[in-house]
């Protein structure tokens, strides 16, 4: 489906964008340096205390890369929002979390924003110089998570699609093999209802052969009538030889139905209407 071809392509160039961030945020936190740093708060017993933490010290160069990083994110994250909120709105939540949440630590007197578009500025605090490398993990996790979730995308459309084009198939299939049946109980005198029933029950049966190929082959055989949709699925392993031999049969009947110099009776075109039922149903 066109639509599902340009989502995977729009796709492909946001998680490679992703890649290239993900690439130069590991290298930049690898070659930026740290220094220490003096803070003050409260200890238990109600005091003021002074404690070290250690802190990134960019040079210019590398401030330039943070800003153009954080730009860099913040432009991918606006385009892949979008997607996801049009093709996988129940992740929609998910998604932003991993952009900014509120942190829910309990011991915390003011609570921060947490999040990707707070880690890629760089401005945490670690206990160790070789913490920094947790915020580029931790970086790196959140920005997986959101990629996963997008990239799961095309899967949803073409499931979507897949089951809507099933649903639309089956019911117009009922429908005519439902007409099939109501004309061969209601008329049975004339020739020619006879043989519309009998066309009609072909002609389900081909509507559903069509899309018995298109989803468990990808592709119709290139004349989509009966006798080659049959001919394809037996080739592919989607139906037995015996069901192959029936199959035959309703199409052979549907065919002298619309010929006027084949010969069809009652129990021809009965047992086609029958038996195109049971496949559908799934018992022939």
């Amino acid at each position: 489906m066109p639509q599902i071809e340009a989502v995977e392509r729009e796709i492909e160039r946001l998680d490679s964008i992703a890649s290239d961030i993900d690439e130069e945020i590991a290298k930049l936190v690898d070659e930026m340096e740290t220094q220490p740093q003096q803070r003050k708060g409260l200890n238990f017993g109600g005091g003021a205390q002074t404690y070290s933490v250690y802190v990134f010290k960019p040079n210019t160069p590398q401030n330039e890369l943070k800003r153009k990083l954080a730009a860099d994110y913040e432009a991918w994250y606006n385009v892949a929002n979008e997607l996801v909120h049009t093709y996988l709105p129940k992740r929609a939540d998910d998604f932003e979390y991993y952009y900014k949440h509120t942190s829910n630590q309990v011991l915390m007197a003011n609570p921060c924003e947490e999040g990707l578009f707070c880690d890629i500025r760089f401005n945490q605090s670690y206990i160790k110089p070789e913490g920094k490398y947790d915020v580029a993990g931790s970086i790196k996790n959140q920005l997986d998570c959101q990629r996963n979730i997008l990239n799961s995308i095309p899967g949803v459309v073409n499931a979507r699609g897949m089951s809507l084009f099933t649903v639309i198939s089956n019911d117009l299939v009922n429908s005519e093999i439902g007409c099939a049946e109501y004309i061969f109980k209601k008329n049975k005198t004339h020739d020619y209802c006879l043989r519309v029933a009998g066309i009609l029950a072909g002609i389900a049966l081909e509507r559903h052969l069509k899309t018995k190929c298109e989803l468990e082959i990808g592709s119709l055989p290139d004349s989509p009538t009966l006798s080659p949709l049959i001919d394809a699925l037996y080739k592919a392993n989607k139906i037995t030889l015996n069901q192959k031999k029936y199959l035959e049969a309703i199409a052979t009947t549907r065919n002298d139905c619309a010929h006027a110099t084949a010969t069809v009776n009652r129990t021809m075109v009965g047992a086609a209407i029958s038996n195109v039922k049971k496949h559908l149903e799934g018992n022939l």
